[in-house]
């Protein structure tokens, strides 16, 4: 009779398929193992690491079935518990916590008595709230599962398009020369090959390399006394973007062999058996040990190109990319696996461009690459939070605070056409380019991260880490300076933690942050709600000696240790959606914002969105270069008490954004007040006092929660919800940049300037976006729009980021518009995306700021190809008030074959589609706020 075997019940739902032929001593002992639909299973037993325990549900009749004595038969009393509600009850962390508590490990089996599995408690509400969990749960999950298959018919979308775009530079498609004709010595029986520039060739790999297949290791002559140990390099080492020289397992082999067969930098390896995902995939071996030997094992094929004839990095991409069909179909493929023999492989046609081309060609590939690349990371790391995101509805559904789900194409979810996707919150940056010391001490001070990675510790929670040690140590440095000692916490807590360990050291850690929590001023601002986020001492004391053995953190030379700071924030904002990136606006940009708008002593200066505080620092750095003479001890006191604030929602940025004036010495260390405050800065009207200058790159995306909240209780907010409605705006929206500049018009004294950082969306979006631009061109003098190249400095593909200068304006008697004339600096039509651009986005920069003519009217300037006036009339005459201009928007024809950049628009739009669904899940799983919520933390 069939029986099931413990594969079965890799889900909630038993795969009657994984069972095999089983004998029993009689028919009685079989029939009393018969299962039937509606019964549960669980395991008992399984190999380390085995998730014992695990329950499904056999949920269709079947032929007579049994199951074996490694697993349970559960059968429920359905007047008291729902069986789907019992499967989803065991998978919480409550029932695994008694499950695993009573599992007995060997060696190698791990097991669960019966009786342990019986004794394990359930929660058990009334049947029909198991009903409405069960129910709301499956369309929660239902949602998820839908997200993650758009991802990931995303990331197969991104597979296809590397491929292309390989194929298309390989093979010379995007080359404007003349196509020569396929040699046909070198075609293909089924599969004739694609046309190659003049000066191109087809040649066979076994033509120009030496082909060989790794050595089968004879374990009978392990020992052999000329035996030398080596590593050996399996298929699954070609995981990862570097090679893992140290995982990699050792075998004893011949020493000729060895030195035969060894591994040298610039061999191309290939997989030659195995998954048939997985077949002809090929690496370079860029690396190599002079105290150690590597050598391919026996399902890798070692590829050593002869001479100068290609570069072995373009042989990987061609056969990763365009030529990885040609090796699949020559592979021979079995139930599971494949294998590729060394005839086959040295067959591959391989294109050959001329050896002058090979350098560009390269540097080109591997630009896309990477940039592909790094969007692909992304979308992985989506697909991990998916199913963080069902355990977590899984949780919340049985502590019974799950809302209501709605069905996937309800109204709520509509994917309305013609609708633009919102991109996310302000992407990251690229690091800044600083002094190779200044980056290396930065450097230092990040590299106690990557282990803390693996801990489940955040980019942005280790930085907190860093910054809370960084503020004891400036301390204990301020309080043993031999001169003008400030004892500024009236202890040396740095010294306290370094005569601690283990236990006693976080326990001291966690309430030393705490009460310094509970004080006012900058303290307060660094230390609010601060929470020791390292959970292993162990790794809590290694920072500790990480920031103490840095430089001298207070030594008087703010030009020394800010940039450090600046470089390691820059770090920390390398991640496109992660860290402190969405926080980071690269330095270059800011620098040439800061040159453009020249802030003086006299300024009131400030930044409504501050994020790390790049603006706020640079303004100050300004104003101290060029402080002209008899400046009064009050008019620079002012700087530190008032001329220079900012605002932030997030209080963990604000802390470092804080942590960054201190150290550029914008901040006091004892300060009674803390130039950046915590809230939302869009909530409340502007108070009395009036800035002269504003600076802002505000968030992008839609707002995320309604102002005051006008939707009812436990529903999901709409767009009209979401609306800010303040008396002082021209028009009410939800669209988050459209806010934020009617915001910052209202924070400018008459006379004040300001820069903000928008993306296109403010230049054309109609209904409000129409009268906040009408409007912004008749009260300011909207004067400078500068165009930045797509993808400026890391943000993300499809983001397309301008800056508008502006100046607000007293009312004109006669109603004409305060705008004369509007000068657009284009630094992206012709340049492609920034990162293919023929100068780098810093040198665009700096041409940028000197047509600008920083303190000189704007009617001295000099109209260029780059650089165009355009009158108010005739902006105010464009259908919709529209100023998306300087730009070349017309498309390419598509020809027969598709092409890269319409792929690339697609994966954008869908990742941004993507996004914007999740968005709408996170708000309607926020739960709701009482008494008791807050009472219980």
């Amino acid at each position: 009779m069939p029986v099931l075997r413990l594969p079965a019940l890799r889900s909630a739902t038993v795969d009657l398929s994984e069972s095999q032929e089983g004998m029993w001593a009689s028919a009685a002992e079989a029939a009393d193992r018969l299962i039937q639909p509606g019964d549960i299973l669980m395991s008992r037993d399984g190999i380390p690491g085995a998730r014992i325990g695990r329950a499904a549900r056999v949920r269709e009749a079947t032929e007579p079935m049994t199951f074996p004595a490694t697993m349970v038969r559960v059968r429920v009393d359905e007047r008291l518990i729902d069986p789907e509600f019992l499967v989803l009850a065991w998978d919480s962390s409550a029932v695994r916590r008694q499950i695993e508590s009573s599992v007995r490990r060997g060696s190698g089996l791990h097991h669960i008595a019966t009786r342990d599995l019986a004794r394990v408690r359930l929660p058990l509400p009334p049947l029909a709230e198991q009903e409405r969990i069960k129910t709301s749960l499956a369309l929660w999950l239902a949602r998820v599962d839908d997200e993650e298959a758009a991802i990931r018919a995303t990331l197969m979308r991104i597979k296809d398009l590397r491929t292309l775009v390989i194929d298309h530079c390989i093979v010379g498609r995007t080359t404007p020369e003349p196509h020569a004709a396929t040699e046909p010595s070198t075609a293909s029986a089924h599969r004739p090959l694609p046309a190659v520039p003049a000066g191109w060739r087809w040649i066979p790999l076994g033509e120009l390399a030496d082909v060989v297949r790794g050595p089968i290791v004879d374990s009978r002559r392990a020992d052999k006394p000329h035996g030398v140990e080596v590593g050996s390099l399996r298929p699954a080492e070609f995981r990862g973007e570097r090679w893992a020289h140290k995982r990699m397992p050792t075998v004893r082999m011949d020493a000729d062999a060895a030195e035969a067969n060894r591994l040298s930098p610039g061999d191309v390896l290939f997989v030659l058996s195995g998954r048939p995902d997985g077949i002809g995939l090929a690496r370079v071996w860029e690396q190599d040990s002079p105290h150690h030997t590597f050598v391919p094992n026996h399902h890798v094929a070692r590829v050593r190109i002869a001479g100068e004839t290609l570069h072995p990095r373009l042989l990987a991409l061609y056969t990763n990319g365009a030529g990885r069909g040609w090796l699949r179909a020559a592979a021979r493929h079995t139930i599971g696996l494949a294998s590729l023999g060394l005839d086959q492989l040295r067959r591959t046609p391989i294109p050959i461009p001329p050896l002058a081309e090979q350098g560009a060609l390269l540097a080109s590939l591997e630009a896309w690459d990477g940039g592909l690349s790094s969007v692909t990371a992304l979308a992985e790391e989506a697909l991990a939070m998916a199913d963080q995101l069902r355990y977590g509805c899984r949780e919340q559904a049985l502590a019974g605070r799950l809302p209501h789900g709605a069905a996937p194409n309800s109204e709520n979810d509509e994917r309305l056409e013609g609708t633009v996707p919102v991109p996310p919150t302000t992407p990251a940056r690229r690091p800044v380019d600083r002094p190779s010391e200044v980056e290396r001490q930065a450097e230092q001070l990040w590299s106690s991260f990557p282990p803390l990675r693996d801990d489940g510790l955040t980019d942005l929670e280790y930085v907190e880490q860093v910054v809370y040690l960084l503020f004891l140590k400036v301390a204990q440095e301020l309080r043993n300076r031999p001169l003008n000692r400030v004892d500024v916490l009236g202890r040396d807590a740095w010294d306290e933690l370094g005569l601690l360990e283990g236990k006693d050291l976080t326990r001291h850690y966690g309430t030393l942050l705490a009460e310094l929590g509970e004080r006012g001023g900058v303290i307060g601002r660094i230390f609010h709600n601060a929470r020791n986020t390292l959970r292993r001492p162990v790794h809590l004391q290694n920072l500790i000696q990480q920031v103490g053995a840095g430089l001298s953190w207070w030594d008087e030379r703010p030009e020394w240790r800010a940039p450090v700071f600046d470089a390691f924030l820059a770090r920390s904002g390398q991640r496109h959606r992660g860290g402190g990136g969405q926080y980071f606006t690269h330095r270059a940009l800011v620098d040439a914002i800061v040159s453009c708008t020249r802030p003086t002593v006299e300024d009131t200066i400030l930044d409504p969105a501050a994020g790390t505080g790049g603006f706020l620092v640079r303004s100050f750095e300004h104003i101290a270069r060029h402080l002209p003479p008899g400046v009064s001890p009050t008019q620079r006191e002012r700087l530190s008490h008032g001329a220079i604030r900012g605002t932030e929602l997030v209080d963990a940025t604000a802390r470092l954004a804080t942590m960054n004036l201190l150290l550029h010495g914008v901040e006091r260390l004892d300060g009674d007040r803390a130039a950046i405050e915590v809230r939302d800065s869009l909530a409340v009207r502007p108070g009395r006092r009036r800035a002269t200058l504003v600076l802002a790159d505000p968030p992008l995306g839609q707002r995320r929660s309604a102002v005051p909240s006008t939707g009812a209780p436990g529903l999901p907010s709409t767009e009209e919800d979401l609306a800010i409605a303040r008396p002082d705006f021209w028009a009410a929206t939800s669209h988050q940049q459209l806010n934020f500049l009617q915001h910052v018009y209202t924070l400018l004294e008459i006379g004040g300037r300001a820069a903000v950082v928008v993306p296109d969306g403010v230049l054309f979006t109609r209904g409000a976006g129409e009268q906040v631009r009408r409007q912004l061109l008749k009260q300011c003098d909207v004067h400078t729009l500068l165009r930045l190249p797509v993808g400026f400095f890391g943000v993300s593909p499809g983001v397309k980021l301008n800056v508008l200068f502006f100046e607000k304006a007293a009312a004109r008697p006669n109603g004409s518009p305060a705008t004369r004339h509007l000068w657009v600096y284009d630094l992206r039509t012709g340049r492609g995306t920034a990162d293919d651009a023929p100068d780098s986005p810093s040198s665009g920069l700096d041409a940028f700021v000197a047509a600008y003519r920083p303190g000189h009217a704007s009617d001295t300037r000099v109209a260029s190809p780059d650089f165009k006036p355009y009158s108010a009339d005739t902006l105010l005459g464009r259908p919709g008030v529209n100023l998306d201009l300087g730009a070349d928007l017309r498309e390419e024809e598509p020809g027969d074959t598709p092409e890269p950049h319409l792929i690339a628009q697609q994966i954008s739009e869908r990742l941004e589609d993507a996004w914007r669904r999740f968005a709408t899940l996170a708000e309607q799983l926020m739960p709701q706020r009482d008494a008791r919520t807050f009472r219980s933390g």
